[in-house]
């Protein structure tokens, strides 16, 4: 990693923090600046403007969103253990970062009601998640694990607007979710849309490294 690269990651990391705490629009450059000692010119020499920055606070938490949830993921793993690490991981991403990325997340949610380009992120981001959800289901279907009673599509619409409400919750909640709770939620999830129930798979079995804040 160069010198420039190492200093861009720094500038988001504390950007994720600032905007976690204070809020997005509340988060200067110079408020960055300040935190790394750097001067606003060589913030503002890696992202020209704020959405620039948002739009790449985004990348990064998607991009950890989804090393949480492959590294849960086992080559033994049928389809429905897949789903089910899937939406676990969801969850667990969200509580482990609810402090700091998560609550980009919120904002991002927020932003998405008044800013096209903000609205665009998180269709994106939205849509790539019933895509995941919709190959888990097929699968499913395939080795005959789940009785799907619809069209596949339109479950793994319902079951990603769940899975997101269950985020959000995760996020917010005062009392921070156990693992034993997150598991409990996401089978009785999965269970709902596909039938599917695995009462003795535990599904938050490896450690991905992070640690809850």
């Amino acid at each position: 990693m160069t010198k420039g690269e190492n200093t861009k990651n720094k500038i988001i990391q504390i950007a994720i923090k600032l905007a976690a705490k204070y809020g997005f629009e509340q988060t200067s450059f110079q408020m960055i600046a300040d935190e790394l000692k750097l001067s606003q010119s060589a913030v503002m020499y890696h992202f020209k403007s704020k959405n620039a920055l948002f739009e790449e606070l985004i990348k990064t938490i998607i991009s950890h969103n989804h090393k949480i949830v492959s590294e849960l993921m086992d080559i033994k793993d049928n389809a429905g253990e897949r789903l089910l690490k899937h939406c676990a991981g969801n969850i667990l991403w969200a509580v482990i970062y609810r402090k700091s990325e998560a609550q980009i997340l919120i904002l991002l949610y927020y932003f998405s009601c008044q800013n096209k380009k903000f609205a665009e992120f998180f269709s994106d981001m939205i849509e790539t998640g019933r895509k995941r959800i919709l190959e888990h289901l097929l699968a499913g279907q395939r080795e005959k694990k789940f009785h799907l009673t619809t069209d596949p599509l339109e479950i793994a619409k319902a079951l990603q607007d769940n899975l997101f409400g269950a985020m959000l919750y995760a996020t917010a909640a005062e009392k921070i979710l156990s693992q034993k709770e997150i598991e409990e939620k996401v089978k009785l999830l999965v269970k709902s849309f596909t039938g599917w129930e695995n009462n003795q798979q535990k599904i938050l079995t490896k450690k991905t490294g992070a640690r809850f804040e």
